[in-house]
């Protein structure tokens, strides 16, 4: 596989995995904003901290991707 095709592909999957995590953050989001007790809410704080820090590395690998794609 090319060096290109390899980028292309890497930029395709990163873009999929982002609209995962934008997927699940909304739903986790919701799922702590109708949290029945605070401890069931803090959980799921804690798992929508997760999700939204992983979701940010993806969105700087996706731009660091394209930025090398463009150079290209």
């Amino acid at each position: 596989m090319s060096e290109e095709k390899s980028l292309d592909h890497q930029i395709a999957e990163t873009s999929g995995a982002l609209k995962v995590l934008f997927d699940l953050r909304e739903e986790f989001a919701q799922w702590a904003e109708e949290g029945q007790d605070a401890s069931k809410r803090e959980a799921l704080d804690n798992v929508l901290g997760h999700v939204e820090a992983m979701e940010a590395e993806y969105r700087r690998r996706f731009e660091e991707l394209k930025a090398q794609a463009a150079s290209k």
